[in-house]
This record gives structure tokens, sequence and C-alpha cells, in this order.
């Protein structure tokens, strides 16, 4: 293609000059008026003329022919580009489709793995594998929610809350590994869990555990033991916590609102500053507990055991007290109400109560 356009460029250079050359004689014979006085000159020029006309036309028809030609070959070129560049991301396609092959097949064999570490009757290696499933949930984003059962039924099966133990006053503290498991649990990263699933933590025994500032948000930990555990600022926002045992747990500055607390054990608990808004707190043993500064508006108390417990500036605002037991005067003589709030009927409505509104 190019030495065809070549050629056609070198016979347009030629047929430009001899143009040029008729042009030239015409011009001067039309200047000499010695020559002019031939007879025969003046039909010359007009040959010369129409000479010139046909070679300058044919000249404008060569330019246009070879810019022709060029454009073809340019579009040429862009179609073959075109197809290059299909081409090769086509290519770049199959290498990725390849390489998140590669890397399905890798991060398989590296889960299988973790969870045989699992097994070992070596705490050292199971520690191993807890941490190698906390790399690959970060890795691989559809195998999150995966290892966090994985983790949650690893807790059950090694740290089951067993009836025996239940009546005991200290139980062992927590194992590294169940520990370890628990605080990848709660540091977790919430975004990528699935809607209405539901970490299952039940019948558990965690007492002590540290789960400060951990994201339980909606986990059951329903007949689990939290005694002692140290909760504070974790979010345990509509968690189910019925029938857990939480005595002395400190869950200072923890998000429970909405949380399920019937028949669970608070007795002696801190939970100054805590968000129960909503809680269900029916049938709670909440004796001695800390209640300071406490956020338990709209909450349910019915029958719960509210003896010695400290309600001091605790936010009782449409609370309902109504069948609260061992419940006195002077713990809501210091606490904040409305008239939305539920009291027993032994009980006065303390005179700085707001109106509800």
């Amino acid at each position: 293609m190019r030495d065809e356009i070549e050629g056609l460029k070198n016979r347009l250079i030629s047929l430009v000059v001899f143009f040029a050359l008729i042009v030239l004689i015409v011009c001067y014979v039309s200047l000499n008026s010695e020559v002019l006085k031939n007879p025969v000159i003046p039909t010359i020029i007009e040959v010369l003329k129409v000479v010139a006309t046909t070679f300058g036309g044919a000249a404008i028809l060569f330019n246009v022919f070879y810019a022709a030609k060029r454009a073809k070959a340019m579009d040429d070129s862009a179609i073959a580009a075109n197809k290059s560049a299909e081409a090769a991301l086509d290519n770049a396609k199959a290498a990725l489709k390849n390489a998140e092959a590669a890397q399905d097949k890798q991060i398989t064999e590296r889960f299988t793995k973790a969870v045989e570490l699992l097994a070992s009757e070596n705490i050292s290696i199971r520690l191993g594998g807890i941490y190698a499933l906390e790399r690959i949930a970060k890795d691989s984003e559809k195998d999150h929610w995966t290892i966090m059962k994985v983790l949650t039924a690893f807790v059950r099966e090694k740290a089951p809350l067993k009836k025996e133990e239940i009546q005991q006053e200290q139980l062992p503290k927590i194992p590294t590994d169940i520990q370890a498991a628990l605080t990848i649990i709660g540091q977790r990263d919430v975004k990528r869990d699935p809607n209405n699933q539901r970490l299952n933590l039940q019948n558990t025994n965690l007492e002590r555990v540290d789960l400060s500032g951990a994201n339980l948000q909606g986990a059951d930990l329903s007949g689990a033991n939290l005694q002692g555990a140290d909760l504070r600022e974790a979010n345990l926002q509509g968690a189910d916590l019925r029938e857990a045992n939480l005595q002395g747990a400190d869950l200072i500055e923890a998000n429970l609102q909405e949380a399920d607390f019937s028949d669970a054990n608070l007795k002696g608990a801190y939970v100054s500053k805590a968000n129960l808004h909503v809680a269900d707190l029916g049938g709670t043993n909440l004796q001695g507990a800390f209640l300071i500064e406490a956020n338990l508006q709209g909450a349910f108390l019915i029958e719960a055991n509210l003896q010695g417990a400290f309600l001091r500036e605790a936010n009782l605002q449409g609370a309902d007290l109504a069948l609260a037991q061992n419940l006195k005067q002077e713990q809501i003589k210091i606490a904040f109400g409305d008239s939305a709030t539920i009291l027993p009927d032994n009980l006065e409505r303390p005179v700085h109560w707001t109106q509800a509104e």
C-alpha cells in the first residue's frame, strides 16, 4: 500500500511540473507581440490552453484520488489498530479471569488449611489458624461471613456453657484462643455482613471476656455467661441477651438500644451512661446495678428487680416501671422522668420530673 501511494505521488508531481511548463509557454507566447502576428500561433495557443486545462483537471483528479487513497489507508490503519486494541482487551480480560481463578484457588487452599489448624490440640497452632482466617476475611469479601460463622462455631464448640458450671461462683478465665476469635469477630468489617444474619454465640461461656468496643449488633447471646465481661462502649444494639448472665459486667457507655435482656442477670453490673433506649429488661435482675446516667427512655422493666440499683441521673422518660420490683422512692427521686413514665402504684412522681413532649 505504501509503494502504491508513493508511485501515485511521483506521477502527480510529474503532471504538476508538465502543467507548469505549459502555463509558462502560454504566458510567454501571449506576452510576445511578434509571435502573435503569426496566424498559426493563436490556434496553437488555444490548443495549449485546452491541454493545460485538461492537465489541470487531471492534476485535480489525481489529487482527489490520492487524498482518497490516503484516507482509505488511514481508515485501514485505524481499523487494524482497533482490532489490535480489541485483541489486547480480550487478552487482558482472559488474564484477569485467570488471575481471579488462581486467587480463588489460593484462598480456598488457605481457608482449608486454616480450618484444619483449628482442630489442633496445640493452642499455638489453633491461634495460627484463627489469625489466618482473619487475614482471609480481610482479603476476600465473599468469604467474610463464612469465616465469621466458622469462628463463632469454634467458640461455641470450645467454650460451651455446661450446666454443672452455672452454679459456680468463679469460672476459669477465658482461654487465649477463644479470646482471639472473639476479638476478631468484634472487630470485623460489619459492612460486609449480609442482611438478616446474626452472630450465633448463644449458650457460650464468655466469663471475663474482653469485648470492649466490639461490634456485636444484633448478635445472639441468649443464655451466654458474660459474668465480669468487659463490654465498655460495645455495640449490642438489638442483641438477644435473654437469660444471659451479665453479673458484674462492665457495660459503661455501651449501646444497648432495643436489646432484649428478658430474664437476664445484671446484678451489680456497671451500666452507667449506657444507651438502653427501648430495651426490654422484663424480668431482669438489676439488683445493685450501676445505672448512673444510663438512658432507659422507653425501656420495658416489667418485673425487673431494681433492688439497690443506682439510678442517679438515669433517664426514665417513657419507661415502663409499673411492675418493677423493689423500686424505692429514693431511687427515682435522683433520676429523670416525665409524665409518660409508668411507675408502681406505691410510688409518687417526683415534682422535678418534666412533662412528656
